[in-house]
């Protein structure tokens, strides 16, 4: 018995090993790279889901009614205004606007409500002193906030951000187009195993202009066995998204893309069974469902 639960035990940290460290996420991370699909985050080999308050604002965001256009100077997009309201409430929301009028950032300005102005300055100062580079950046000062202040400043502050970034992005293609495979556990249709579908196919013919679903920098554009020739944008926030099995790829890596911006044609290479788009989007490294934030009104499909 001794034995048995011995080797239990070993099983049990090597699983843990390759799904829950760095290392395992280096290992995942290889063998996507050599498949064509988009690897995993290293900082996400330390999450097991998305945060539970930002699933619950996603689902306030949706609840929401639209917001009118931005009209002021300082007025932040209509995405941003959602995401505040959604995550800390309107009162709040209109205390970051009213700094966004005093001229301060909204980043600053969810930071400084979250941890006040005091800690924000000294961790400023600290990451100034330890040569980081643009210091005044949240990333960049984050480590230097004490860890009660850290955490909450990474719910006010890279939560708005993320969840504003997600509901700002379009859809790659005509709305109306249809989605032959949702998000979620799926039988694979090449591989006849289950497995989960981290992303959305969408019925398009070969040819079809796909088009940024946000402003970004292109991280990979490349051709893989599984994902046939796919583009990856990142943008910002620990916000990504892929677009895989193209016929034809308009943009490299290293490219800055505007939101709208025609970066390759449908097709069905790769590990394909018929011609269609898979669309995906990652928060931290984690797959989350597109199909949350498709806009299906005439008004969403993206510039052509």
């Amino acid at each position: 018995m001794k034995v048995l639960a011995e080797l239990a035990l070993a099983a049990m940290v090597m699983v843990a090993t390759a799904t829950r460290t760095p290392a395992g996420a280096l290992v995942g991370g290889a063998v996507a790279w050599a498949q064509g699909r988009p690897g995993p985050d290293l900082l996400a080999s330390f999450q097991t889901g998305l945060p539970e308050s930002f699933t619950t604002s996603r689902a306030t965001a949706a609840a929401l009614p639209p917001v009118p256009a931005a009209t002021g100077a300082s007025a932040p997009p209509a995405a941003v205004q959602t995401a505040l309201r959604a995550a800390l409430g309107p009162q709040a929301a209109a205390e970051i606007q009213a700094e966004l009028d005093r001229g301060r950032t909204l980043e600053a300005a969810l930071e400084q409500r979250a941890v006040g102005v005091e800690a924000r300055s000294r961790a400023i100062r600290r990451a100034t002193a330890a040569g980081a580079a643009r210091p005044r950046r949240y990333q960049s000062h984050r480590r230097f906030l004490p860890d009660a202040l850290q955490r909450r400043a990474d719910t006010e502050v890279a939560e708005v951000l993320a969840l504003a970034t997600v509901l700002d992005l379009g859809w790659p293609v005509a709305p109306t187009a249809r989605i032959t495979s949702p998000f979620g556990e799926r039988v694979h249709p090449v591989l006849g195993t289950r497995k989960r579908h981290e992303g959305v196919d969408i019925a398009v013919p070969i040819g079809t202009p796909v088009h940024a679903a946000g402003a970004g920098r292109v991280q990979r554009a490349r051709t893989g066995r599984v994902s046939g020739r796919y583009v990856v944008i990142d943008h910002g926030h620990g916000v990504s998204s892929n677009y895989c099995h193209a016929d034809a790829l308009h943009v490299a890596a290293g490219d800055q893309v505007a939101a709208g911006a025609h970066i390759l044609d449908s097709g069905n290479t790769g590990r394909s069974t018929g011609p269609h788009l898979h669309f995906g989007l990652r928060l931290h490294g984690r797959a989350i469902d597109p199909g949350l934030f498709h806009r299906s009104a005439a008004g969403a499909a993206p510039p052509s």
